[in-house]
């Protein structure tokens, strides 16, 4: 059972890995504003999922 979860834990590692080298080429080909824009966006989406974390007791 536990093995699962060691397995669990390498593919959810590696598809958080993939989708941020992923990014990470996307933004080289991104203008100033575009970079600016998804900078917000991440800010945005962190700041609510703290909001919602908090109201649920976490």
């Amino acid at each position: 059972m536990r093995l699962i979860y060691v397995l669990y834990g390498f593919g959810l590692l590696f598809v958080v890995s993939g989708i941020g080298f992923l990014a990470a080429e996307y933004v080289k080909h991104m203008t100033e504003i575009g970079k600016l824009v998804s900078l917000l966006l991440t800010v945005g989406i962190f700041a609510s999922l703290t909001k919602y974390f908090s109201e649920i007791g976490w």
